[in-house]
């Protein structure tokens, strides 16, 4: 990946919001609405990966053609799905208004997005059922364009504190009983709304809720293979809820790192089997395109730990490449297979 791509990646990415904030976001929301289906508008980064194994992710944010045309390489899911890729200046592409089809109807829906103009691009998915939850900065109001100003009529905001960040949780009128009774809101704080210009309008939030951000160190996060973002031309398998990827036809492999702290990390590849005990001994392990030092914790001469030191993640995205050296085919001979993952470990 070259620095044209990262720095044309960056164009609207948001800082990397902790692990334990976006994990207390999702509390709150699960005692305000009970189980749900996130749509996370917030790639390259990904900030809800890691906290619903079965969420969905896209790109609200308007890629240089460079950053579209790479993305665009990867499919998440483990492989089974296309990323969605929006952008203010076009019209939705179809595929994101099927992205609904395979969400569990039981669930209500919730789509996250990183900024203001993350959620404008894609407003046409919500509708009157769906809720919505903004980054926005720590004020008492917003400055919305027309678009928003026209879909918040009929929605009540909720401000979500947390030290240093806020979320604006928009949600349909007819929930907000219902959230009023399973969390102890606030009314928001009354001051004077910033003055806007004629198309626009400053809108307040309706509540607050302080969000309960535990102070003790996260537990380890990380990735499954069903919720892996990759290039690899193979799809993930499972067994109920266990899940696993075989690496190849190519032999350069890489993930979309989502849902990383922003700071310093250690990365545990969980390498389950490999048919060519030389693809752990000779394995070579990229960062952003760059080779970068890695451990082996061997359990078998097939099987073992591959651990990275990854440092603070990029502020727009981090990739990481696997390089197998010997592609094995399998036993009917239609795969050319390199390593099996399982898990992506991360550990601040």
């Amino acid at each position: 990946m070259t620095m044209d791509v990262k720095r044309a990646a960056a164009v609207g990415v948001r800082s990397r919001i902790a692990p334990k904030t976006m994990a207390a976001l999702f509390a709150a929301l699960r005692a305000g609405i009970g189980k749900f289906s996130v749509i996370d508008a917030s790639l390259p980064i990904g900030q809800c990966a890691g906290l619903d194994r079965e969420a969905i992710f896209g790109c609200g944010n308007d890629l240089a053609p460079t950053a579209r045309q790479f993305l665009e390489r990867f499919r998440q899911a483990g492989g089974h799905r296309d990323i969605y890729l929006a952008s203010p200046s076009r019209p939705l592409p179809s595929t994101w208004a099927s992205l609904f089809d395979s969400i569990d109807r039981l669930r209500k829906v919730v789509v996250f997005a990183d900024s203001l103009d993350q959620a404008e691009a894609i407003l046409d998915l919500i509708d009157s059922s769906r809720s919505l939850v903004i980054r926005v900065s720590r004020t008492r109001s917003i400055i919305t364009r027309p678009a928003m100003v026209a879909w918040l009529e009929g929605r009540r905001v909720i401000a979500l504190v947390a030290p240093g960040i806020c979320f604006w949780w928009v949600i349909p009128t007819t929930d907000f009983d219902t959230v009023c009774a399973a969390l102890p809101l606030e009314p928001a704080p009354e001051k004077r709304a910033k003055s806007a210009p004629p198309t626009h309008a400053a809108r307040r939030p309706d509540a607050t809720f302080t969000l309960a951000v535990q102070t003790a160190p996260p537990p380890t996060t990380g990735l499954v293979a069903s919720a892996l973002v990759h290039d690899g031309g193979y799809r993930s398998e499972n067994e109920g809820d266990y899940s696993w990827i075989w690496t190849g036809p190519s032999n350069h492999f890489r993930i979309l790192l989502t849902g990383t702290p922003d700071t310093p990390v250690k990365l545990n590849i969980s390498v389950i089997k490999t048919e060519d005990p030389r693809n752990l001994a000779e394995l070579r392990v990229l960062v952003d395109g760059r080779h970068t030092p890695h451990r082996l914790d061997p359990w078998s001469n097939l099987s073992g730990k591959v651990s990275v030191d990854l440092g603070a993640p990029a502020k727009d995205m981090t990739v990481l490449s696997l390089v197998c050296p010997h592609m094995v085919p399998d036993g009917a001979g239609h795969r050319l297979l390199g390593l099996c993952i399982d898990k992506i470990e991360m550990i601040s």
